[in-house]
């Protein structure tokens, strides 16, 4: 798997590329926790549109992410979702915390304007 990050205010950005499974989470956790505070982000959108691949590990890491989110007072927000990485979400129960929008652009406007998310 590859990543890369970007921003947009205090939203970090992260778009995995590849299978996001235990093979490949543990050096880019923390990488990303290193980009988050180094910057004092405060929300995330993972966009998953590359995502080919997604296991229990996978969504670990979003849920790391999230708690990381949620302690400096953020969100967290999923994007570009495929039905097998919906599936998942959905049976691990992680939508019950963290949305799920349509595009990247559509998370933003929700967690920049303070909606519900």
């Amino acid at each position: 798997m590859q990543i890369s990050m970007g921003f947009y205010k205090n939203i970090l950005i992260i778009s995995p590329i590849g299978e996001l499974d235990h093979h490949s989470i543990e050096k880019h956790a923390g990488e990303a926790d290193r980009c988050f505070r180094m910057k004092s982000f405060k929300n995330i959108i993972f966009d998953l549109g590359q995502v080919t691949f997604i296991d229990s590990s996978g969504i670990g890491f979003i849920l790391g992410r999230y708690k990381l989110a949620l302690l400096a007072g953020g969100k967290t927000a999923l994007t570009n979702v495929s039905d097998q990485v919906r599936r998942l979400a959905s049976i691990s129960g992680i939508l019950k915390i963290i949305n799920i929008y349509p595009s990247v652009d559509k998370a933003i406007e929700s967690l920049t304007r303070g909606g519900d998310m």
